[in-house]
């Protein structure tokens, strides 16, 4: 009996024990490869019509029971109405991205030896933005799922929406503040600066327009800012366009003005916007640039002090630390100074303190013939005297190297001392030429003429026709610790191009102080702006 029943279980052990040896027994067939999504979830995606591919990229992997099995899968694009039910969205509120602007992958393979692959979704900025741009109230999505043809998808990990933005590379004014324009001549073209924001890169050569805004937009401005400006004729500007350059995020845009139709010395106010622009990827600001015209009568600009030399100084400083060609070296820590000390006096009507070179030429050496140093060796870089004058003896000439007219002189001073901040008062005078008459051919011949020029040293007179131009009588003073920024003094109308304000040679007279008793005057630096034009004319 016993034999039997052995005979009769084993068989059915053996069954038994096939069946465990199986997985495709022990598992459904659905588990055998299963696919999913690493990085399934939302997410958002921001671009720049200025890329021309995002990629975006996703871990796909194969599990389940054979691992030894290959499996395909691939994405699908969702269809308006399931991603609406998915994601919670009514179906007018989104819109699925143009079939061109993005590119997915073909069948990926996940194998034994490459169960994991990243997946890259190809995206297109270009492609998306003008629809985008059309429809400013969509939510634009790509909403993919994960397929397969031959393995099982996990449905809790197999969709992936990218919402998407696009940005436009934006052209605005580089300086939107409101913009001093001067029309010297009678015509001007003047550039404007713009560039391009929102991209590291542009690809392409831009070409747009700009226009001009009316009386609504001068109005406007007039209230905010307390002005009265009108607007700038018709007749007296056009636009040159804009342009960019390949390859530059930086360009600019011409306007042509005239000073036809327009009165001297009036502001005018011309209110500007950004029109088109030659590829549609690109946006405009929507700021307005407003550019304020002036048409002076008397067009000037600053003269550079490279080439001015001191052609003589009556007072300074006999440490060499505040010498007259430190009104023109625009070092804010140094300045002209007729040297203050209460030691040191005016030089008697028979002294001759002129500064005379051992080698009879400048730059040269000399001896000190007064003072506490007299006797005393000194380099000399121009004619110049050792004695020290009360400000209203001090006499400083410049050659500018060049004749010039002159619109208007400005003046700073320099911080640290009291004394540094006492000129008041002013005045300047031209000449074509220039000569100074020393005292040493008189000495021992001609009493009166000795004296004469000595005394000449505090006018610079003798042997020259200055012309007086302008007499500035209230400078001001600065503080100790700022000392004074530039001033600026405008020549008359009634000397301006004329030739009282015209010289190669300027001579500078203090002749106020804001002390009584200071025998010093000091200058930090000096300027000189030169007319250019009257009345749109070159000056004469």
């Amino acid at each position: 009996m016993k034999k039997y029943l052995c005979i009769l279980i084993l068989p059915l052990l053996v069954a038994v024990s096939c069946k465990w040896d199986d997985p495709d027994k022990l598992f459904p067939e659905e588990y055998n490869k299963v696919i999913y999504l690493k990085d399934a979830g939302e997410r958002e995606v921001a671009m720049n019509t200025a890329q021309e591919t995002v990629v975006e990229q996703m871990l796909v992997v194969k599990g389940g029971a054979h691992p030894e099995m290959a499996a395909d899968c691939r994405f699908d694009v969702m269809s308006l109405a399931d991603a609406a039910i998915q994601y919670g969205f009514s179906e007018d509120e989104i819109s699925i991205i143009p079939e061109d602007s993005y590119k997915l992958p073909e069948s990926v393979f996940l194998t034994q030896d490459s169960p994991y692959k990243t997946i890259e979704v190809e995206l297109y900025p270009n492609k998306m933005a003008v629809p985008m741009r059309m429809n400013p109230e969509k939510t634009w999505i790509l909403p993919l799922k994960l397929a397969s043809d031959s393995g099982s998808i996990n449905k809790d990990n197999c969709l992936v929406l990218l919402t998407c933005s696009v940005v436009s590379p934006l052209i605005d004014w580089k300086d939107d503040n409101a913009q001093p324009v001067n029309i010297d001549y009678k015509t001007l073209d003047y550039s404007i600066d713009l560039a391009i924001t929102r991209a590291e890169i542009n690809r392409t050569d831009l070409t747009g327009t700009l226009e001009a805004l009316g009386e609504n937009a001068v109005e406007e401005y007039n209230t905010a800012h307390g002005t009265s400006y009108p607007i700038l004729p018709a007749e007296s500007y056009s636009f040159g366009g804009l342009s960019f350059s390949a390859g530059e995020l930086a360009g600019s845009a011409i306007i042509n003005l005239s000073r036809t139709g327009l009165t001297s010395d009036v502001e005018y106010l011309l209110p500007v916007r950004l029109k088109t622009v030659s590829d549609e990827l690109f946006e405009l600001s929507d700021k307005v640039k407003y550019f304020i015209i002036r048409n002076p009568k008397f067009g000037y600009e600053e003269v550079s002090p490279a080439s001015w030399k001191i052609a003589f100084s009556n007072s300074e400083d006999r440490d060499s630390k505040n010498w007259a060609w430190n009104m023109f070296n625009r070092n804010p820590a140094s300045g002209f100074c007729s040297y203050g000390k209460s030691t040191q006096t005016q030089p008697g009507t028979d002294v001759d303190d002129f500064r005379y070179p051992d080698e009879g030429t400048w730059p040269g050496h000399c001896t000190y013939t007064s003072g506490n140093l007299a006797n005393t060796p000194i380099d000399v870089p121009y004619p110049c005297c050792d004695g020290v004058r009360k400000y209203n003896s001090v006499v400083v000439v410049i050659d500018l190297g060049e004749t010039l007219s002159i619109h208007s002189i400005g003046i700073s001073k320099m911080a640290g001392s009291t004394m540094n901040l006492d000129l008041k008062g002013v005045e300047f005078y031209t000449e074509d030429q220039f000569t100074l008459e020393t005292a040493a051919q008189y000495k021992d011949t001609d009493v009166t003429k000795y004296r004469a020029a000595i005394a000449n040293y505090s006018t610079a007179d003798a042997g020259n026709s200055w012309r007086l131009f302008m007499q500035w009588n209230d400078i001001p003073k600065g503080t100790v610790a700022d000392g004074l920024p530039t001033v600026w003094k405008t020549t008359s109308d009634e000397y301006m191009n004329k030739p009282a304000a015209k010289g190669r040679y300027i001579k500078i007279h203090p002749t106020a102080s804001y002390s009584s008793l200071s025998k010093s005057i000091e200058i930090c630096d000096i300027y000189i702006r030169k007319l250019i034009t009257v009345d749109g004319e070159p000056a004469q």
